[in-house]
């Protein structure tokens, strides 16, 4: 893409963070409008044209920079759009990021809000009380109109929440960890990332149920920690006859046992 090409960006206004708003915009901007390489404004314009100060786009920037979709240029002052797959999504990124499959993936939620923890996230989690409850989501991807590939049951403490990007609970759009935000991410580690084969054992989740025993059905299990704290849980099913897994940091698909 020329240099002087024009990319037209919107003045933030919704009340979500500053930061989490320009990241979004940005994302969807350079992405439907820029080639890999393209070198993105400098901050000066972008500052002017997202009606942002230079500190909250400083902020966006990072955050885009650690989730891979910029990288710095030839000029280290300047920024530009990276290379699909250069750097793969880290441990940490939603499962929008590290899931692909032929074809276009849809989003169905199946449920989404405050239910009551289980030994499983209680453990998991860190929790004492057996009475508490968890923001709680389960979200189902299919390819087409029926074909369920992947399944994704999260959950996070509600004091959680309070940090993270505001939730329309009206209009859950993906995964919980997708919804949570970048900021939240950036904030949080990987303490947990186990696959395992889900052949045998674990309830029926929404679309799975009826799956014949030999299709390669894969769990992966992941808990982030925040401040040394867990504070987000997820237990994906993943069908590997449809879709591949990437992640790491070195460029290559995380390694899969055989189901």
């Amino acid at each position: 893409m020329p240099e002087d090409q024009q990319l037209k960006f919107q003045r933030v206004r919704d009340k979500r963070a500053l930061s989490v708003q320009v990241y979004d915009q940005l994302v969807e901007v350079l992405r439907n409008n820029a080639e890999p390489g393209a070198l993105i404004p400098p901050e000066i314009r972008l500052a002017e044209d997202l009606g942002v100060s230079r500190t909250v786009l400083r902020e966006a920037l990072r955050l885009l920079e650690e989730d891979g979709v910029i990288e710095r240029a030839a000029d280290p002052r300047r920024r530009q759009l990276a290379a699909s797959g250069k750097r793969p999504p880290a441990f940490s990124a939603p499962l929008e990021d590290i899931v692909s499959g032929t074809g276009e993936l849809r989003a169905r939620v199946v449920r989404d809000g405050p239910l009551a923890s289980t030994n499983w996230s209680r453990t998991l989690l860190d929790i004492a009380q057996p009475d508490t409850q968890l923001y709680t989501r389960e979200t189902l991807f299919l390819r087409g109109e029926q074909t369920s590939v992947v399944s994704a049951l999260e959950a996070v403490p509600m004091e959680v929440l309070r940090d993270a990007r505001p939730l329309d609970a009206a209009n859950p759009s993906g995964s919980l960890l997708n919804d949570l935000g970048p900021k939240f991410r950036s904030k949080c580690v990987t303490t947990l990332w186990r696959l395992s084969d889900a052949a045998t054992g674990g309830r029926p989740r929404s679309g799975f149920a009826d799956l014949p025993a030999n299709v390669p059905l894969v769990s992966l299990t992941t808990v982030l920690s925040r401040n040394g704290r867990p504070a987000f849980v997820a237990k994906y099913l993943l069908r590997l006859d449809l879709v591949s897994l990437t992640v790491g940091d070195m460029g290559e698909e995380a390694e899969i046992p055989d189901a």
